[in-house]
C-alpha cells in the first residue's frame, strides 16, 4: 500500500503540474504584449512590426505595444529581449543582422542560438545589384567582365560595415574575383544619393529603396541576390541565374522570445502568426512595402538561423571582414 500511494502520489503531482500548464496556456495573453524593435521610429524595422502587430493583437484580443530600442546594429534590442521573463509578454523583431553580428564584433551581450526561442519567420527583404548610368554594364556577367578589366576602379556603397548589403559585395568580390573598393555609408539613404550622383558605381541595395531611382531611369538594376525571382519585377534575373550558381543573400525577418519561453505559449504566439498572415490584408500591406511573404514556423526559423549563423561564421573571417 505505502508503493501505491507513493506512486499515487507522484502522478498526482504529474497531473497537477500538467494542470497547471494547460491553465496557464490557456489564459495567455491576459496582458499587453510588447513586441521590441531594434530600429528607430518610421525605418523599415518599425513599419514591418506595426504592420504585423495590428493583426496579431486583433487575434491574440490584447494590445501589441511597439517598444523601439535601437542602437549597436540591433544589439540593445536583442539584449533587453534574451534578459526579459521568459514568459511570451516580451518579443523581438529580428533580422540577420543579430546572425552576424557575432562574427564581425568581439562581444556580443546575447547568444542568439542559446538565449532565444524562434518563434516564428515573416519576411524577406530583397536585395538587389544596382549600378549608375554611367558604368558601361547592363547585366552581371557585363558587370563581372568590366570589373576585371578594370581593377580597383569601381566602388561599392553599403549602409554600414557588416551589413547584409555589404557581405554581399564582398561574398560578390570573392566568388568572381574581382577588385572593388567597399565605401560604408550610415544609412542607405546616404548611399543611395551618392550612386545616384556618381561618387560610388555599385550597390547591393534593398530592392524597395532602390527600385524609385531605377524606375526613373538613374539607376539600372542588374539582378536580384535572393534565391529567387521577386514576384513584383519577375523579369529581373538572379545572380544565381546569371551564373554564380548558388549565390544568396538576402535579409529576413521574424519574431523571437526569450529562451525559457514556454514551448505551449511559443505555439500560440506561432499559429495566432500563420492565421494573421494568411489574411489578404496583411499579404497586400506587405507587399506593398517591398516585402517578400517567407512565413516559416518554429522550427523552420531555428533552422533558418542556424544555417546562417554557421554560413556567415565560415564567410565572414575568410573574406577577412572586421567591424570598423
Amino acid at each position: 500500500m505505502r508503493i501505491h500511494a507513493r506512486v499515487l502520489s507522484r502522478w498526482l503531482l504529474v497531473l497537477f503540474a500538467l494542470g497547471a500548464s494547460c491553465a496557464w496556456s490557456q489564459s495567455y495573453p491576459n496582458k499587453p504584449i510588447k513586441l521590441v524593435i531594434p530600429m528607430a521610429p518610421g525605418g523599415g524595422n518599425d513599419i514591418l512590426g506595426r504592420s504585423v502587430a495590428q493583426p496579431l493583437q486583433e487575434r491574440l484580443h490584447v494590445p501589441v505595444i511597439i517598444d523601439n530600442r535601437p542602437g549597436a546594429g540591433g544589439n540593445i534590442a536583442a539584449e533587453f529581449v534574451a534578459r526579459a521573463t521568459a514568459d511570451g509578454y516580451t518579443l523581438l523583431l529580428v533580422n540577420n543582422a543579430q546572425v552576424i553580428n557575432p562574427w564581425l564584433q568581439k562581444s556580443v551581450p546575447f547568444d542568439i542560438i542559446r538565449d532565444f526561442r524562434p518563434v516564428a519567420m515573416l519576411t524577406i527583404s530583397p536585395i538587389v545589384v544596382v549600378t549608375h548610368p554611367a558604368v558601361p554594364v547592363k547585366s552581371i556577367a557585363e558587370l563581372i567582365a568590366y570589373a576585371r578589366t578594370n581593377p580597383g576602379k569601381l566602388s561599392f556603397a553599403s549602409p554600414g560595415n557588416g551589413t547584409p548589403h555589404h557581405l554581399a559585395g564582398e561574398l560578390f568580390k570573392k566568388v568572381t574575383g574581382v577588385d572593388m573598393v567597399h565605401v560604408a555609408y550610415k544609412g542607405a539613404s546616404p548611399a543611395l544619393t551618392d550612386l545616384v550622383a556618381g561618387q560610388v558605381h555599385v550597390m547591393f541595395a534593398v530592392v524597395t529603396s532602390a527600385m524609385p531611382f531605377v524606375k526613373a531611369g538613374k539607376l539600372h538594376a542588374l539582378a536580384t541576390v535572393g534565391a529567387d525571382r521577386i514576384p513584383t519585377l519577375p523579369d529581373l534575373p538572379t545572380v544565381s541565374e546569371s551564373g554564380l550558381d548558388g549565390f544568396n543573400v538576402d535579409i529576413w525577418y521574424g519574431i523571437l522570445a526569450p529562451a525559457h519561453t514556454p514551448p505551449e505559449i511559443v505555439a500560440r504566439l506561432c499559429d495566432e502568426t500563420q492565421r494573421a498572415f494568411g489574411t489578404q490584408e496583411l499579404r497586400d500591406r506587405l507587399s506593398a512595402q517591398g516585402y517578400v511573404l517567407a512565413y516559416g514556423n518554429s522550427e523552420h526559423f531555428r533552422s533558418r538561423i542556424a544555417a546562417d549563423y554557421e554560413k556567415w561564421g565560415k564567410l565572414i573571417p575568410a573574406m577577412g571582414i572586421k567591424n570598423e
